[in-house]
């Protein structure tokens, strides 16, 4: 069984062999290529020694492919709303009367051959309604840019705290299978002195063979979550990425009502809810305009007269639609009020939603914070005294192995307990930030509780 830990410990080395090179090795993997390099620099570099949460949220913003998807649309909508407020074509005309038909291709004998322009002018503030709309839908896909930001953040965020996690189990189950193999030493001790069962060493055995399947799960699991990472960073899934930087917990004091004004001010689905009714509103105010006063069309015609006595003349012309005998205009009215209607239905969706996220993560992190704080206060200090107690008993030839193989799992599942506490509840501050759609960090200038 001492091999048997000999062989993982050796074949895991590489992950956990100083806080600098901890799962920094990629075992032959190429590096990242050199054009991605000199666009991220230094960060780049950074990644394969220490993964910092503020480097990973700077890549991401620049390299996630998602980020630049929502860009290239805002700025795709912001030239459509400049398009909408632009005059309709201008129209060339040409035509030819009193061309004999017996010689259709004689223009010298035709009556008047006339070539022209025309240009239909909208109703008065017609031009500004559409534009307005036009840019409201700019403004939305702008408040959906940020919001896919803020998710990707979140996302980010999240990866980063479960590679964090999965990271210190797998120095945590280390440390316990060196732990362990002390155990199997001191009941074979033990067993030889006659102060221990053979019970004992096939428990201690037991135990130590549990917690090697352990590692090779958590492996897997710290695999999995770098590749995630690197694919949020828009970074080839193999790049290097060294050990995760410790993280500070989030013992922050949270104002419910302060959070409700933030959703208010800064959660980009309302925001994009009030841009909505903007629109739609001006969509309204273009059909009501276009329903009662009339578009108008000019032009100009320079008239050539082979015929006539008279050979160069000129035509103009104002013309003007009549759109209060169309029923088509009174069903746009109606179409536009209605979507005007429902935008407003809408935004008071998005706000009664954003109020209930922001309320149910404000309760989530006040759990998290509860859960950490007994955790890292109690139980961690507890279950290490009760461990080194039974194990210094065991030792001196007091107790069973029962008892300190107890003692040990209670101790590893408050470690890993105390992790998972840790990184759920850095979650919950990254959901609550979502909820708000603010930097917590910036809006929220309330002390924080640093503890180690």
């Amino acid at each position: 069984m001492q091999s048997l830990a000999r062989i993982v410990v050796a074949c895991t080395a590489a992950v956990v062999a100083s806080p600098r090179d901890a799962i920094a090795e990629e075992h032959g993997h190429p590096a990242p290529p050199v054009r991605e390099m000199a666009e991220q620099g230094g960060l780049e570099q950074a990644l394969a020694r220490e993964v910092r949460i503020e480097d990973v949220l700077e890549i991401a913003a620049r390299g996630n492919p998602e980020i630049r998807e929502a860009q290239e649309r805002v700025l795709g909508a912001s030239a459509r709303a400049a398009a909408a407020g632009r005059l309709p074509d201008l129209e060339a005309k040409y035509e030819q009367w009193g061309v004999p038909l017996a010689r259709p291709y004689a223009l010298n004998e035709a009556g008047t051959i006339m070539v022209g322009l025309r240009q239909t002018i909208p109703a008065p503030g017609v031009l500004g309604a559409r534009s307005r709309a036009a840019g409201g839908d700019a403004g939305m896909l702008a408040e959906v840019q940020r919001a896919r930001q803020q998710d990707i953040r979140v996302r980010v965020k999240r990866v980063f705290y479960d590679y964090y996690r999965s990271y210190h189990e797998y120095r945590i189950h280390l440390e316990h299978v060196s732990l362990e193999s002390h155990i199997v030493e001191l009941a074979r001790q033990n067993y030889q002195v006659g102060r221990a069962t053979q019970q004992d060493v096939l428990r201690a055995v037991v135990d130590l063979s549990r917690l090697h399947n352990d590692v090779a799960d958590i492996v897997q699991q710290v695999e999995s979550s770098k590749a995630q990472l690197n694919t949020l960073m828009g970074r080839p899934t193999s790049a290097a990425l060294g050990p995760p930087s410790d993280i500070t917990p989030a013992l922050v004091q949270v104002d419910a009502a302060q959070m409700e004004r933030l959703v208010q001010e800064k959660r980009p689905e309302v925001a994009s809810a009030k841009l909505g009714i903007e629109r739609s509103q001006a969509a309204l105010d273009a059909a009501r305009t276009e329903s009662l006063v009339p578009n108008i069309m000019i032009g100009a015609d320079y008239w050539y007269q082979p015929t006539s006595a008279v050979h160069h003349a000129y035509a103009a012309m104002v013309s003007i639609n009549l759109p209060w005998l169309n029923g088509r205009h009174r069903d746009e009215v109606r179409e536009a009020e209605h979507a005007l209607a429902a935008d407003v239905r809408a935004f008071e969706s998005a706000r009664n939603a954003a109020l209930y996220e922001v309320r149910d993560a404000s309760a989530r992190l006040a759990a998290a914070q509860q859960s950490f704080r007994i955790i890292n206060g109690d139980l961690l200090p507890q279950a290490r005294q009760s461990f080194e107690a039974a194990q210094a008993a065991f030792a001196a030839g007091q107790g069973d192995a029962l008892g300190l193989l107890d003692s040990a799992r209670s101790y590893l599942q408050v470690r890993l307990e105390h992790v998972r506490a840790l990184t759920r509840l850095s979650s919950s501050f990254g959901d609550l930030e979502r909820a708000a759609g603010a930097d917590l960090a910036q809006a929220v200038p309330a002390a924080e509780e640093k503890h180690q």
